[in-house]
């Protein structure tokens, strides 16, 4: 039915309702989808809480246990005598919680002049080592005046040197030695 009032252009409301006007059909189709996209949105932002909150509880894991582990920064200063005997004096230890990275390299080429820090239980057994290259031998580079690249060793009477190393849950003591001469203790302090 049309309207003579009306213009001929628009049908009457009452048969768009019935279906006849495909406009009024769209719009329900559009709403149907939009609400099936919200759905599938808020489904998809509750997943990815419930992973976000899982992975939180991961690394909280993961932190928890890794401030078990401890490090030691050990400070020595080391002198070598006119004698050419070595004495080396603790000047500070530091214990804090965390880990090394795994690759810290332990060993290297064994130089006699090179000294292993030790860490030992309480009967004084061997834990864990670590090589430390003399600290009083440095190898520099320099360009000579021909403009070649050359290595000369220079010895140092005194140096102070760090050493860091992962403490070990039954270490008491620590010591430090000269690899040649394994069995003679440079310094031993306790923890």
């Amino acid at each position: 039915m049309i309207n003579e009032n009306k213009s001929s252009c628009y049908p009457e409301p009452e048969t768009c309702k019935q279906g006849v006007c495909s406009t009024y059909n769209e719009l329900a189709i559009i709403k149907k989808f939009m609400k099936s996209i919200y759905l599938i949105l808020l489904i998809l932002l509750a997943g990815c809480t419930a992973l976000k909150k899982n992975a939180i509880s991961d690394t909280t894991n993961d932190i928890s246990s890794s401030t078990e582990s401890k490090i030691i920064f050990l400070n020595y200063r080391v002198t070598k005598g006119l004698d050419k005997t070595i004495k080396i004096d603790l000047i500070n230890k530091v214990i804090t919680e965390g880990n090394l990275k795994k690759n810290i390299q332990k060993t290297t080429n064994n130089a006699n002049d090179d000294f292993v820090c030790v860490q030992l239980n309480k009967k004084l057994l061997p834990i864990d080592s670590l090589q430390i290259k003399n600290p009083l031998i440095k190898n520099i580079e320099y360009v000579k005046p021909s403009g070649l690249l050359s290595k000369k060793q220079i010895e140092l009477d005194n140096v102070e040197f760090s050493v860091r190393m992962q403490l070990k849950p039954n270490t008491k003591f620590i010591s430090l030695k000269m690899i040649n001469s394994p069995n003679s203790t440079l310094l031993k302090i306790q923890l």
